[in-house]
């Protein structure tokens, strides 16, 4: 039999070899482009509005015209199941005490309330504002109450006051999410010396140790913080000192509220790499403004009654995105908001009062639509994408 000619063999090893280095090279191309390319992104959506103000008209309109369902019935058809939705309650769901106007007034509402802000779909109250003892210390414990009775987290009171500004965290889409809630005016007393909540004053140092915890226990974290000068558009050195510090020991999302008119927002970078601040989101409810009328001014009435960006608000929508350990803001827009108020025709035509909050394609009036878009634009800002 003939014998395989030695250049035979070495053909077929030949071949075999560049088999292999093939292979390998495949191999070496796939390792490497999967080294090459980043870790998927996690997103995670943050929905928020401003101030919840049940003034005594407020309440008076639920009872009249179909409870606090109708009230916000405007802000349930917009918020989705898909995002965190925050808002700051400034008024303690409680009537012990009763409520009254005045300057200021004392604020109380029902603590059937809660049921209809978690149908609206809220998920996280901050309770830390100047009105929080509005209702003294069992007022305070009756709203909490109500509000986790309601499925409802409620974040800036604590039994200790270590632990008041929280975190409470939140998980939505694989994306653990921490709430920490501050106020810098708290006025009025508890009505007694060992109150059984406390409610979490802006303290850096405490602020700090909480983003601590904060960070400890979640991907990413939000900050509450009530401040800032009452109906005023401009923000304050104090705010951006306070932003500054929030978001240097930990917040990637820090939310404002107390001047009940909208402020600006911007995007900075933070340690872990981009931040948002929303220095103010305006009242979602309240019966400031009352008084304004289009093309009317009542110069003899107080500023909060007659003011019409009493009555503007948003539905904000931050988008979170977590790679590798670093966040950045995926977009912002905003749904513009209006309080419907129906004084006038209360006034002259004795019907029942109406007060409710509604998304601008719901109302009615173009030209008082037109003038309060161009309005709430001018103030938030390029960094928000107004819906």
């Amino acid at each position: 039999m003939p014998v395989a000619m030695p250049s035979a063999r070495r053909a077929v090893r030949a071949i075999h070899r560049a088999a292999l280095l093939l292979a390998l090279g495949c191999l070496a191309a796939a390792v490497a482009r999967g080294r090459a390319q980043p870790a998927a992104a996690r997103r995670v959506v943050i929905g928020a509005s401003g101030d919840v103000l049940f003034h005594t008209r407020v309440v008076a309109s639920a009872r009249a015209s179909g409870g606090f369902d109708h009230t916000l019935s405007g802000l349930r058809s917009i918020v989705t199941d898909a995002e965190i939705a925050f808002a700051n309650l400034e008024t303690p769901l409680s009537t012990e005490h009763a409520p009254m106007r005045g300057d200021p007034p004392r604020l109380g509402a029902p603590p059937e309330a809660a049921g209809a802000l978690a149908r609206a779909g809220i998920d996280v109250l901050s309770v830390a504002n100047n009105h929080a003892w509005d209702q003294r210390a069992e007022g305070l414990v009756e709203t909490v109450a109500a509000l986790e009775a309601a499925g409802i987290a409620s974040v800036g009171a604590a039994p200790d006051e270590e632990d008041a500004p929280g975190p409470i965290v939140i998980e939505r889409a694989g994306v653990r999410v921490a709430f920490v809630a501050f106020t810098d005016v708290l006025q009025g007393h508890p009505g007694t010396r060992r109150p059984p909540l406390r409610v979490a004053t802006w303290d850096e140092r405490r602020a700090r140790r909480a983003l601590e915890r904060a960070r400890a226990r979640a991907d990413l974290v939000v900050a509450s913080m009530h401040w800032g000068l009452g109906y005023r558009h401009d923000d304050r050195s104090e705010q951006r000192s306070a932003a500054a510090a929030l978001v240097r020991h930990g917040a990637d999302l820090v939310l404002g509220h107390g001047p009940h008119v909208l402020q600006r927002v911007e995007r900075v970078s933070s340690p872990r790499g981009e931040a948002l601040v929303v220095y103010s989101l305006g009242n979602l409810v309240s019966n400031q403004g009352y008084l304004y009328r289009r093309g009317v001014r009542e110069r003899s009435a107080e500023l909060p009654l007659r003011e019409p960006a009493t009555r503007d608000g948003v539905w904000l929508r931050a988008g979170l995105e977590l790679r590798d350990g670093r966040v950045a803001i995926g977009g912002v827009e905003a749904i513009p908001l209006w309080t419907h108020n129906n004084h006038w025709d209360v006034e002259r035509r004795r019907v029942p009062p109406d007060v409710r909050v509604l998304p601008h394609r719901d109302v009615d009036d173009d030209a008082l639509r037109a003038e309060r878009r161009a309005a709430i634009e001018a103030v938030l800002g390029p960094v928000v994408n107004l819906l």
